[in-house]
């Protein structure tokens, strides 16, 4: 049996296709799945600018119907037909209509019974029980076994409470509790989770799909060319812009390095980066991008719905530890480009930037607006909605962008579509958070994190980046945040840590399996396309994405997220100047090659300058640290610099 980094280049590459992969489907098929999409999407763009209906109704209607679409555009396995459903899709995809028709119809029953005590019909019992089937196929052939096998896992330990360990120990559920807690209530099915699927993230996700379909990656590309492609490695440089903007509206790193890694890994190649570099740019710049403000993948809804607070507060605590990440790895292919003298690409190549900023205004205004909107207190999914509109409005002024009338209702179709790689695991995430929340698991995790941390704050934090790794192996970021933070956040904040700080670090340890060998299937896929060794390139891709295992401490002890816009910023800058000195001292490369007590000096530099915005230091000796780092940083260079004009000389 081989192992994962054993993958041959066209399975690895074949790997990156199926997370993108749908049915091609036609006949009677195209028009039931054209008809079904259409209209969900008309009807959640409906109640983002008029008013969400009760929640049965809302996540009844969006639930059914994207199952529904589920099942006839994702083949169940490689043997399962590709051009139509089979006859078990069919039938499956009927009764996911069925289960939201049937709790339309019933919503006022529900909503007027009492949780746990009011009778439960025979009818209710089967629904609940169709509906779980079908949402842990769906998350199987959207995201794999993985997150079925813990939801059903979850389940087993609902019902086999009284037989857990003392630690684990809880009543056990009957049939009719677990009904009456996934579907019955607003806990389970018809919780916070799918209501966001149902409303806020449909709507983001329809904005990226709006943007794709107007040419929005290849916009992004042109400005990315005309800002760095010129410039020592521009190549590199412009996968590292363009794939952090795609990365945060595409939600999928995989997709990303497909779609904009086919472009820049080639031109890396050529202009001199080694193929395993050329792949771990991609690899890095495309996993940074579901830590990029303002859409973030899908996580920054969750973390705001989790924690209570509105969307943009997430955000505007995001935008500076997305830049430093983006400001590392820029670091790192500047001064890879640098110290082997590669030059960009020829001015005459690249588009005018003056022109690229024109042509891409119905990407950057829509953008603008939306944080426009959200820094004014408008809900997201309004906001959204109205840039979703603004962006087919301004892409009809152009010729190259305007969609006919056939091409607009596919995207609006589209935007159903691509929610259907989303609710299968949304919707299992709604059964094992309903499950631990009822069974008390929810409090006792709390407790088992603690004793396995030691009761102190950094064993916490080294269980954290563990179950993050493990879990995230088989799991998307999404669903292994979604976990992580019912698991870990609760110990963190009980140690005093504030509860925007505790699931941002989560978050960013989520993006850690994709890129940290030896299961880094971003960084496989990556060197599928780029014909380099796996392993390798999952190495050179965890040297270029160490900010993952770092900014997250900046959470913890600085400002960075906590503090006034002044400390903020300050706290910015002082880290940036030492993930510079990191990166040089890991490159081993300043003007020049250094000597190696310069090298060890450029070390001790950067730790000095990342440690002297901890708060857990005196203000005194934080100044005398970033005092001392930054001095040191100026001779270091200025040296490097004098001994570099002396050897040119």
């Amino acid at each position: 049996m081989k192992l994962p980094w054993q993958k041959t280049k066209e399975e690895l590459v074949e790997k990156g296709a199926e997370a993108t992969s749908k049915r091609t489907l036609h006949g009677l098929y195209r028009i039931y799945a054209f008809i079904l999409g259409f209209s969900l999407t008309i009807f959640v763009f409906y109640t983002a600018f008029f008013g969400v209906f009760l929640p049965m109704i809302q996540i009844g209607i969006a639930l059914g119907v994207l199952l529904a679409l589920s099942f006839l555009w994702i083949p169940a396995g490689k043997a399962s037909p590709r051009s139509r459903p089979s006859a078990l899709d069919t039938v499956c995809s009927l009764l996911a209509l069925a289960c939201g028709f049937y709790t339309v119809l019933n919503n006022a029953r529900f909503i007027a019974r009492i949780p746990y005590y009011s009778e439960i019909l025979f009818w209710d019992k089967v629904v609940a029980i169709i509906l779980i089937v079908l949402v842990l196929e769906v998350s199987r052939r959207t995201v794999g076994l993985a997150m079925s096998i813990i939801a059903g896992v979850f389940i087993v330990y609902a019902f086999l409470g009284g037989y857990m360990p003392a630690m684990l120990m809880h009543r056990g559920f009957t049939l009719n509790k677990l009904v009456d807690c996934l579907y019955l209530t607003t806990e389970g099915f018809f919780g916070s989770m799918t209501a966001i699927c149902a409303g806020t993230l449909f709507v983001f996700i329809s904005f990226g799909v709006f943007l794709q379909e107007t040419g929005g990656d290849k916009r992004f590309m042109d400005i990315a060319l005309s800002v760095a492609g010129h410039k020592p490695g521009g190549p590199a440089k412009v996968a590292v812009l363009s794939s952090g903007c795609m990365g945060m509206i595409s939600g999928s790193t995989v997709a990303n390095v497909v779609t904009t890694g086919t472009l820049t890994i080639p031109l890396m190649k050529k202009i001199g980066y080694t193929p395993e570099e050329a792949g771990a740019v991609e690899t890095v710049a495309s996993s940074g991008g579901q830590v990029t403000p303002p859409i973030m993948g899908t996580v920054a809804f969750l973390i705001a719905d989790g924690i209570g607070v509105a969307y943009w507060d997430v955000v505007k605590v995001s935008f500076l530890p997305a830049l430093l990440f983006y400001l590392t790895v820029w670091f790192f292919v500047d001064t890879k480009a640098r110290k082997k003298g590669m030059r960009g690409l020829a001015r005459e190549d690249l588009p005018p930037l003056g022109r690229s900023l024109l042509t891409c205004a119905p990407m950057i205004v829509p953008i603008v607006v939306l944080c426009t909107l959200l820094v004014m207190k408008y809900t997201p999914a309004l906001s959204a909605a109205v840039c979703c509109l603004l962006i087919l409005a301004m892409a009809a002024c152009y010729k190259d962008s305007r969609l006919s009338l056939k091409q607009l209702a596919l995207a609006i179709e589209k935007c159903s579509i691509s929610m259907t790689s989303v609710i299968g695991v949304m919707a299992c995430a709604s059964i094992i958070v309903a499950i631990m929340s009822k069974t008390g698991f929810l409090l006792k995790s709390t407790s088992i994190v603690m004793l396995l941390g030691g009761g102190k704050l950094m064993g916490i934090v080294l269980i954290n980046i563990v179950m993050s790794y493990v879990i995230g192996m088989g799991l998307p970021s999404a669903s292994c945040y979604i976990i992580l933070s019912a698991l870990g956040a609760p110990a963190l904040i009980s140690l005093g840590v504030t509860p925007i700080a505790a699931h941002l670090l989560i978050f960013w340890f989520t993006q850690l399996a994709g890129i940290t060998p030896p299961v880094c299937i971003t960084a496989f896929v990556a060197a599928g396309i780029a014909g380099s060794s796996p392993m390798k390139t999952g190495f050179t891709a965890l040297e270029m994405g160490s900010t993952f295992y770092l900014v997250p401490f900046l959470f913890l002890f600085t400002p960075l997220v906590n503090g006034t816009p002044a400390e903020m910023v300050v706290t910015a800058l002082i880290t940036a100047l030492a993930f510079y000195m990191m990166v040089s001292c890991i490159e081993n490369y300043l003007y020049g090659a250094f000597t190696p007590l310069l090298r060890v000096l450029c070390g001790l530099t950067s730790v000095c300058l990342f440690f002297a915005s901890f708060t857990t230091t005196s203000l005194q000796t934080s100044i005398l640290m970033s005092v001392a780092g930054i001095a040191a940083s100026l001779a270091i260079g200025f040296y490097q610099k004098r001994r570099a004009s002396r050897s040119v000389a």
